[in-house]
């Protein structure tokens, strides 16, 4: 299989950013394969209270010092609230809206009247994990206005709670094709869409048979100790060498 970069939008990273060795040593292996965005998570939702919930503004140091070293690299942070995307919006080049916020209407509305195209490239908008194709659709559309236009919108697949799957999610591409068929720019999320790293890059390589127009996926340089979904993190050497066999850099 031929990957051309040109096309398709690969976006790498820990499911949250640790601290500055963590995420540079997958922008190093990014930058080498080729990709451009990184996975820069400053702000996570968590189930539990008690789980970690991201660096917060501490991180946006650690993203513009990466920026240093690396300035072609370019940055998708999830915000969850207006104060976290004014916490970003000078550093993200993606606006992730997460599962969780897919119905946060008051967010989708003030991002769509603050989303900067001469900053932002997109807006990546994830299907809830128990949110029907219509559902995904329509908060796509508050979304969509003056500023973000269909071109600067990403809608990702990242699996349904599944009660017959033993991760216990499974993707529905059947959705995501319905989307790419009516001229959305999908792309899926593997990680999410298994819970279990040996699943993810056969589920990648079939998301770019079908040419969906990218991937987000979960990179950890020691996926074990990862502070978040260590389960479904896969390593920087199982990445480099999952993209270096599609001939990425083609």
């Amino acid at each position: 299989m031929i990957l051309n970069k040109t096309n398709k939008i690969i976006i790498l990273g820990p499911c949250a950013l640790e601290d500055y060795d963590q995420i540079e040593s997958v922008a190093a292996m990014a930058q080498s394969i080729g990709v451009t965005y990184l996975r820069t998570q400053v702000f996570k939702p968590r189930t539990s209270p008690d789980s970690f919930q991201g660096l917060g503004e501490k991180g946006i140091d650690v993203i513009k010092k990466l920026h240093s070293n690396y300035s072609e690299m370019k940055f998708v942070c999830e915000v969850c609230s207006e104060a976290h995307f004014e916490t970003v919006k000078e550093t993200a080049n993606i606006i992730q809206i997460g599962a969780r916020n897919m119905q946060n209407f008051e967010l989708l509305k003030y991002i769509s009247k603050n989303f900067d195209p001469s900053t932002h490239d997109y807006v990546l908008l994830k299907r809830g994990f128990a949110n029907t194709y219509n559902e995904w659709i329509q908060a796509a559309n508050y979304l969509l206005g003056d500023k973000v236009k269909k071109e600067n919108l990403l809608l990702c697949e990242r699996g349904s709670r599944s009660l017959t799957s033993d991760t216990g999610v499974s993707l529905d591409f059947i959705n995501a094709l319905k989307a790419k068929n009516e001229g959305y720019q999908v792309i899926i999320d593997p990680s999410h869409g298994s819970k279990k790293s040996d699943y993810v890059l056969p589920l990648a390589k079939a998301s770019l048979a079908m040419d969906f127009k990218g991937l987000i996926v979960e990179v950890h340089p020691r996926p074990s100790e990862s502070v978040s979904d260590k389960d479904q993190a896969i390593s920087i050497e199982d990445c480099k060498s999952f993209f270096n066999e599609l001939d990425l850099n083609e």
